[in-house]
């Protein structure tokens, strides 16, 4: 009987409750939930427990929020001071570590059957969805996707199809010196929307057999630039937030209404790219196969399974590719472009040197070729060292073994077992900064890469992570290289003569925050140029 009387009793009381003591009750049982989470977060019981770190980000997320979405993607600059007072291995956020010692990138970016997954919270933080190579968490999920997709990126593939990217840096370079035809009409503007044009142009040109034209347009404007940083600004959100991902997807109904750089990319992202998967796919339905490779085909005609060639899936794929073939080779043209004009002895070196190989700068000799001249290719290195590719950390997860650090901090040896399951990572924004590597690390100094017999410095390329590492490294890289040093060699030896710098300064390509990719201090107005008689 007392037993009825009871659970009467808690019906009543249950059926009294209104809305809002359930919305109170229910804020109430997560405030416990979370509370009770972050004391298991920094108690001996938690695996990352042994490593050293602030407790606040041990305990809870609220440090890189703060950073990374209040004060807008300064966690790195946040992460570099625990780097300084707790060492070389830090807890970031309960569930992460970063790594300062470039000697243990190679445990971090293994290669081979050393199995690496992609945390899902830098996937959030990325915009870039799952469904494609670089999104993808899963390491033998990875492994199968990536497959088709290096074949394509290879340097077989590239030296077959080279010759549209020496058209299109040529067709860059005409462009700029059609800028100083009117005297009266000369005006500066921002060398990285030109060169977002002639990556943009590339990287589709060379993935769907036809560029997007931006070239051939009579401005500069509109390009990919400046819809992408403006896509980008959410990304932090994203990370914390990942249900307002799918949002993105969104803009194809609100094309009409967007600024004319966003609708452009929206339009070619979701509505053009679509159309050519489609049209691919109807032409090998019906029997019709072109000697020009697209990107398209060969992952369609792959040993990929059904479900991967399915329309949304190559969607995603094909965009993530021009999204990261497009703004980090921009970017890093933009950077070395800036120090060339600033440097004039630098760039008279690298002149000398092209001269000695270049009989005319308009039929320049192949990709291959130029990557022998040790200098330009320093020049190149320090670009890419300077400008960071992707500046946000890049975490990978081992899953099926611990990792064994043995470094040292303060002059004393420290030991630390970083247990599988859990995220840890590097950031070139911090790495190409190690002034035990890179000596006086924000001075832009070709002559560091260059050992005594006049070649590259293996050493300090294995410090580099702009292109990322392991099994999960850009796959576009070969593109990349092959486009700068294309493009590169015939602005030094066309354009630059006659290109100056416009109210330019350092702080205009100094890393000030993140945006998934570096960001300059606000207020830049990035590197300005003029094209002279």
């Amino acid at each position: 009987m007392m037993a009825d009387a009871t659970w009467s009793a808690f019906q009543g009381t249950l059926t009294s409750l209104t809305a809002r003591d359930w919305i109170a009750a229910f804020i109430s049982a997560w405030l416990l939930f979370k509370v009770l989470q972050a004391l298991y977060n920094v108690s001996p019981l938690h695996p990352l427990s042994k490593i050293p770190g602030p407790k606040l980000a041990a305990a809870t997320y609220l440090p890189e929020f703060y950073y990374d979405v209040i004060l807008v993607g300064r966690y790195t600059h946040a992460i570099k001071q625990m780097h300084e007072k707790y060492g070389p291995i830090v807890r970031i956020n309960p569930n992460e570590l970063h790594c300062a010692d470039m000697s243990f990138s190679d445990e971090i970016y293994a290669v081979g059957g050393r199995k690496r997954d992609k945390p899902f919270h830098q996937v959030n933080g990325s915009a870039a969805g799952t469904g494609n190579v670089f999104g993808t968490p899963d390491h033998d999920l990875h492994r199968a996707r990536r497959a088709p997709v290096a074949k394509f990126f290879s340097r077989a593939m590239i030296a077959r199809l080279e010759q549209e990217v020496h058209d299109l840096a040529q067709k860059l370079c005409n462009k700029l010196l059609a800028e100083n035809e009117d005297e009266k009409d000369r005006k500066p503007f921002e060398i990285a929307h030109a060169y977002s044009c002639f990556t943009s142009d590339a990287i589709s040109s060379y993935c769907f057999g036809e560029a997007f034209g931006l070239l051939s347009r009579n401005q500069w404007q509109p390009n990919y630039r400046e819809a992408t940083l403006a896509v980008l600004k959410p990304v932090f959100f994203f990370r914390f937030f990942p249900i307002l991902v799918s949002s993105v997807k969104l803009g194809k109904y609100f094309i009409n209404y967007l600024p004319t750089d966003i609708a452009l990319l929206i339009r070619t992202l979701q509505i053009d790219i679509p159309s050519r998967v489609q049209k691919t796919k109807n032409e090998l339905d019906a029997g019709i196969v072109y000697d020009r490779p697209t990107i398209f085909a060969d992952l369609l005609q792959s040993e990929l399974e059904d479900s991967e060639k399915k329309q949304d899936r190559l969607v995603e794929e094909a965009v993530t590719i021009v999204n990261a073939g497009t703004e980090t080779t921009s970017w890093a043209l933009a950077v070395i472009t800036y120090f060339l004009l600033s440097q004039h002895e630098t760039l008279a070196k690298l002149q000398d040197e092209l001269r000695q190989v270049v009989d005319d700068p308009c039929n320049l000799p192949s990709w291959t070729a130029l990557e022998q001249l040790p200098y330009f290719g320093a020049v190149i290195n320090e670009g890419l060292r300077l400008s960071y590719g992707v500046s946000s950390r890049t975490a990978r997860v081992p899953t099926t073994e611990d990792l064994v650090y043995r470094g040292e901090f303060n002059k004393k040896p420290t030991s630390l077992v970083l247990p599988r399951g859990y995220a840890i990572g590097m950031s070139a924004a911090l790495a190409h900064h190690d002034e035990s590597v890179f000596p006086d690390s924000y001075t832009f100094a070709p002559e560091r890469w260059i050992d005594e017999d006049n070649k590259i410095r293996k050493d300090l390329e294995k410090s580099m992570i702009a292109f990322s590492k392991g099994s999960r490294g850009c796959l576009g890289k070969n593109l990349a290289l092959c486009e700068l040093y294309l493009s590169l060699a015939a602005l030094v030896l066309r354009v630059m003569p006659c290109m100056r710098l416009y109210e330019t300064t350092e702080k205009d390509v100094r890393y000030d925050h993140d945006m998934f990719i570096p960001m300059t201090e606000s207020g830049s107005k990035g590197v300005r140029v003029i094209i002279e008689s």
